[in-house]
């Protein structure tokens, strides 16, 4: 928790440099750049983390052979990754775009690929805190670049994307060094763990890349519905209200470590109903701080220009809280083996969020694509947990139901 909410002042100083000094122009333009990146490095994880995770977990297999193979796995990966981006580029537009801007965006690929991949390692030895490590300093990199390039510098859109490059291949480095340090590495397509590996890893890829789809086609499609100016200003408010993530985020990443490893599932899944009653409270009231605070913070901090950017962030409240629900419980069920139950929940979302957003776009710009966004991960949601209860065979409304030992771990906490 206190690594991702360091990690959460980081992002927001980010987004504070890069929305001021930007513009809401250059600033949509920005996010509009970095969404094809984010879709493709969503699938080609292609499952690997929380398989690794869940692999190294059950210590069935050997773990050099498992690390060599997720190695093997990231050179595919990486390669195809940057090979499909440059494709979909092609596809949806460069305007607005140089060459370097989108040549530098690409490698940004295999860097958070790397990143992604190791930390399934760290998890699946239950080494949280390596795991953790390394998404701090990607944000604090990241920053720090941005203020020496975009701040100091003077280097505009340019330095924003060299910033996120330079951040991401530190960390990367970083993580390949502590895995050739401590395992006996060999790239080999001969790997027999390979084909097991992508074999369970394909369910969870497309999963992740539901998920994702649905966090990011709003900016997609504001981009050829809409305006740049528009994408900046749907981009700030989301950015923000996404920030209250960064608890169940914490939570989620606990759990999917902790429920590879578990032996008594019955006991998880009550922990984990109690984490996700503990975290809409939290929730709850971080969201009603956003929605009164917002209309003094915003032009105060990000300027009078993404004024606009209260309203998407007020509005987009109700859809974070249900996803707040979501990301504690696929925590478990992603450890357990069990990717298929987001993708049963996201596909129907991400249908209807891409319709909505068709119909509503063109009329409202950045509101109507927030509209969409609520009623997609609401939607989402409410099947997820229903998903989850049949799994694990507990009532919904045993989920939901406080009780009193809730917050015995403050009591623990305070006595350690």
């Amino acid at each position: 928790m206190g690594s991702n909410v360091f990690t959460l002042f980081t992002n927001l100083g980010l987004v504070v440099l890069l929305s001021r000094l930007l513009g809401t122009e250059n600033y949509g333009l920005y996010t509009a750049l970095l969404v094809v990146p984010t879709l493709v490095v969503s699938f080609f994880q292609m499952g690997i983390r929380p398989t690794t995770v869940f692999m190294l977990g059950s210590a069935e297999d050997d773990d050099h052979s498992i690390v060599s193979a997720m190695l093997t796995v990231l050179v595919l990966t990486s390669s195809l990754g940057i090979i499909f981006s440059l494709g979909a580029y092609l596809l949806t537009g460069t305007s607005g775009y140089t060459p370097l801007l989108i040549a530098m965006a690409l490698i940004t690929i295999p860097m958070r690929l790397t990143t992604i991949y190791t930390g399934g390692v760290f998890l699946g030895k239950e080494e949280i805190p390596l795991s953790n490590r390394m998404n701090w300093m990607t944000g604090l990199f990241t920053l720090i670049f941005a203020v020496i390039m975009v701040y100091f510098l003077r280097l505009g859109l340019f330095g924003a994307v060299l910033s996120l490059l330079l951040g991401n291949t530190i960390v990367a480095a970083n993580a390949i060094f502590l895995l050739i340090r401590r395992f006996e590495i060999r790239i080999s397509l001969s790997n027999e763990y390979i084909l097991k590996m992508l074999g369970k890893g394909v369910i969870y890829a497309l999963s992740f890349l539901t998920i994702q789809l649905n966090y990011r086609i709003d900016v997609l499609l504001l981009k050829a519905l809409s305006t740049p100016a528009e994408i900046g200003i749907y981009s700030l408010g989301v950015s923000v209200a996404e920030l209250l993530w960064q608890v169940p985020l914490a939570i989620g990443v606990v759990v999917m470590s902790r429920s590879a490893n578990a032996t008594d599932k019955a006991a998880l899944s009550q922990s984990t109903a109690r984490l996700l009653r503990i975290s809409l409270i939290l929730g709850l009231i971080l969201s009603a701080g956003i929605v009164l605070l917002a209309p003094w913070v915003v032009p105060l901090v990000f300027g009078n220009q993404y004024m606009a950017s209260v309203r998407v962030m007020q509005t987009i409240i109700p859809g974070i809280l249900m996803i707040i629900m979501f990301r504690i419980l696929s925590g478990q069920l992603a450890g357990t083996g069990r990717p298929d139950a987001a993708l049963k929940a996201f596909a129907p979302a991400l249908l209807l969020n891409v319709i909505l957003n068709y119909l509503w776009i063109p009329s409202y710009g950045a509101n109507g694509a927030v509209m969409a966004t609520n009623l997609s991960y609401s939607l989402a949601s409410i099947l997820y947990i229903i998903i989850f209860s049949r799994i694990t065979q507990m009532p919904v409304k045993d989920i939901f139901r406080f009780k009193k030992e809730d917050w015995s771990f403050v009591k623990r906490f305070l006595k350690k």
